[in-house]
Protein backbone atom coordinates (compact mmCIF):
# COMPACT_ATOMS: atom_id res chain seq x y z
CA UNK A 1 0.00 0.00 0.00
CA UNK A 2 1.68 3.61 -0.98
CA UNK A 3 0.93 6.13 1.31
CA UNK A 4 2.81 8.84 -0.01
CA UNK A 5 1.33 11.56 -1.69
CA UNK A 6 4.50 12.51 -2.93
CA UNK A 7 5.03 11.35 -6.63
CA UNK A 8 8.26 9.70 -7.37
CA UNK A 9 10.81 12.22 -9.12
CA UNK A 10 13.07 11.43 -11.65
CA UNK A 11 16.48 13.67 -12.28
CA UNK A 12 18.30 13.86 -15.62
CA UNK A 13 22.29 13.12 -15.26
CA UNK A 14 25.39 12.37 -17.55
CA UNK A 15 25.28 8.90 -16.56
CA UNK A 16 23.43 6.22 -17.70
CA UNK A 17 21.95 5.05 -14.42
CA UNK A 18 18.60 6.29 -13.16
CA UNK A 19 18.37 9.02 -10.68
CA UNK A 20 15.20 8.77 -8.85
CA UNK A 21 13.60 10.70 -5.78
CA UNK A 22 11.03 8.54 -4.10
CA UNK A 23 8.86 8.89 -0.99
CA UNK A 24 7.45 5.71 -0.62
CA UNK A 25 9.71 4.34 2.34
CA UNK A 26 7.02 2.50 3.47
CA UNK A 27 6.88 2.17 7.83
CA UNK A 28 10.26 3.91 9.18
CA UNK A 29 11.07 4.93 12.47
CA UNK A 30 13.02 7.66 13.70
CA UNK A 31 13.95 6.14 17.02
CA UNK A 32 17.04 4.11 15.75
CA UNK A 33 18.36 4.65 19.49
CA UNK A 34 15.93 2.67 20.69
CA UNK A 35 17.81 -0.62 20.21
CA UNK A 36 20.62 0.66 22.22
CA UNK A 37 18.27 1.67 24.61
CA UNK A 38 16.43 -2.08 25.15
CA UNK A 39 19.78 -3.54 25.53
CA UNK A 40 20.59 -1.32 28.21
CA UNK A 41 17.06 -1.86 30.01
CA UNK A 42 17.70 -5.85 29.34
CA UNK A 43 20.68 -5.32 31.05
CA UNK A 44 19.76 -3.21 33.69
CA UNK A 45 15.98 -4.73 34.12
CA UNK A 46 14.66 -1.13 34.78
CA UNK A 47 11.36 -1.71 33.03
CA UNK A 48 10.29 -5.18 34.30
CA UNK A 49 11.27 -3.63 37.98
CA UNK A 50 9.57 -0.80 37.43
CA UNK A 51 6.80 -3.21 36.09
CA UNK A 52 6.57 -5.49 39.43
CA UNK A 53 5.33 -1.97 41.42
CA UNK A 54 2.82 -1.12 39.08
CA UNK A 55 -0.83 -2.15 40.39
CA UNK A 56 -2.85 -4.42 38.51
CA UNK A 57 -6.26 -2.60 38.01
CA UNK A 58 -7.83 -5.03 34.63
CA UNK A 59 -10.12 -7.46 35.89
CA UNK A 60 -9.95 -9.44 32.58
CA UNK A 61 -7.50 -11.44 30.48
CA UNK A 62 -4.90 -8.49 29.20
CA UNK A 63 -3.57 -8.23 25.98
CA UNK A 64 -0.16 -6.31 27.26
CA UNK A 65 1.88 -7.71 29.86
CA UNK A 66 2.13 -4.90 32.64
CA UNK A 67 6.11 -5.04 31.52
CA UNK A 68 4.78 -4.16 28.23
CA UNK A 69 3.20 -1.46 28.99
CA UNK A 70 5.95 0.07 31.23
CA UNK A 71 8.42 -0.28 28.31
CA UNK A 72 5.54 1.54 26.08
CA UNK A 73 5.50 3.98 28.47
CA UNK A 74 9.06 4.86 29.35
CA UNK A 75 10.22 4.19 25.58
CA UNK A 76 7.79 6.89 24.08
CA UNK A 77 8.97 9.19 26.73
CA UNK A 78 12.62 9.13 25.90
CA UNK A 79 11.61 9.15 22.16
CA UNK A 80 10.13 12.61 22.95
CA UNK A 81 6.78 11.19 23.36
CA UNK A 82 5.46 12.12 26.70
CA UNK A 83 1.98 12.81 25.87
CA UNK A 84 -0.25 9.18 26.31
CA UNK A 85 -2.03 10.28 23.42
CA UNK A 86 0.79 9.72 21.47
CA UNK A 87 0.12 6.07 22.01
CA UNK A 88 -2.62 6.05 19.73
CA UNK A 89 0.06 6.58 16.87
CA UNK A 90 2.77 4.88 17.71
CA UNK A 91 1.32 1.42 18.31
CA UNK A 92 1.68 0.18 15.52
CA UNK A 93 5.46 2.01 15.21
CA UNK A 94 7.51 -1.17 14.03
CA UNK A 95 10.83 -0.38 16.28
CA UNK A 96 8.64 0.42 19.45
CA UNK A 97 7.00 -2.98 18.91
CA UNK A 98 10.09 -4.65 18.63
CA UNK A 99 11.82 -3.55 21.71
CA UNK A 100 8.36 -3.56 23.31
CA UNK A 101 8.08 -7.64 22.41
CA UNK A 102 6.20 -7.80 19.23
CA UNK A 103 6.93 -8.43 16.03
CA UNK A 104 6.92 -5.52 13.65
CA UNK A 105 5.06 -6.38 10.95
CA UNK A 106 2.61 -9.62 11.97
CA UNK A 107 2.83 -9.01 15.91
CA UNK A 108 -0.26 -7.42 18.01
CA UNK A 109 -0.39 -3.51 17.97
CA UNK A 110 0.58 -1.95 21.19
CA UNK A 111 -1.64 -0.50 23.45
CA UNK A 112 -4.17 2.42 22.71
CA UNK A 113 -3.94 5.72 24.82
CA UNK A 114 -6.94 4.57 26.86
CA UNK A 115 -4.59 1.73 28.16
CA UNK A 116 -1.63 3.74 28.83
CA UNK A 117 -3.87 6.63 30.73
CA UNK A 118 -5.80 3.49 32.91
CA UNK A 119 -2.33 2.78 33.64
CA UNK A 120 -0.85 5.89 34.62
CA UNK A 121 -4.46 6.28 36.69
CA UNK A 122 -3.50 2.82 39.07
CA UNK A 123 -0.90 3.93 40.44
CA UNK A 124 -0.99 4.90 43.94
CA UNK A 125 1.13 6.68 46.86
CA UNK A 126 2.60 3.04 47.32
CA UNK A 127 3.81 2.12 44.02
CA UNK A 128 5.57 5.34 43.52
CA UNK A 129 7.09 4.81 46.08
CA UNK A 130 7.96 1.46 45.44
CA UNK A 131 9.32 2.65 42.38
CA UNK A 132 11.05 5.52 43.83
CA UNK A 133 13.15 2.82 45.86
CA UNK A 134 13.55 0.38 42.56
CA UNK A 135 15.51 3.41 40.69
CA UNK A 136 17.49 3.93 43.88
CA UNK A 137 18.59 0.03 44.31
CA UNK A 138 19.09 0.33 40.46
CA UNK A 139 21.22 3.13 41.18
CA UNK A 140 23.18 1.57 43.57
CA UNK A 141 23.77 -1.56 41.68
CA UNK A 142 25.07 0.71 38.70
CA UNK A 143 27.41 2.76 40.57
CA UNK A 144 29.03 -0.07 42.75
CA UNK A 145 30.11 -1.18 39.10
CA UNK A 146 32.57 1.71 38.99
CA UNK A 147 33.02 2.70 42.54
CA UNK A 148 31.41 5.51 44.70
CA UNK A 149 30.84 8.68 42.63
CA UNK A 150 32.81 12.00 44.13
CA UNK A 151 29.37 13.89 44.05
CA UNK A 152 25.97 13.07 43.68
CA UNK A 153 23.69 16.18 42.38
CA UNK A 154 19.76 16.49 42.76
CA UNK A 155 18.33 19.22 40.46
CA UNK A 156 15.19 19.85 41.64
CA UNK A 157 13.29 22.44 39.34
CA UNK A 158 10.58 24.37 41.49
CA UNK A 159 10.71 26.97 38.90
CA UNK A 160 7.12 28.56 38.72
CA UNK A 161 5.31 27.95 35.36
CA UNK A 162 2.31 29.68 34.87
CA UNK A 163 0.79 27.66 32.67
CA UNK A 164 -0.26 25.31 35.18
CA UNK A 165 -0.62 27.15 37.93
CA UNK A 166 1.36 29.07 40.36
Amino acid sequence: MNDCATQPMRFETQSTLALEAAFDGGRLTSDGGLLWLSEVDSEMGLCEAISECVPEWRTRKAHNSLASLVRQRIFQIVCGYEDQNDSDTLREDPLLKVVCGSLPESGADLASQPTICRMGNAATTSSCRQIAEVLFELYLTQTEKDGAPDKVLLDFDASADPTHGE
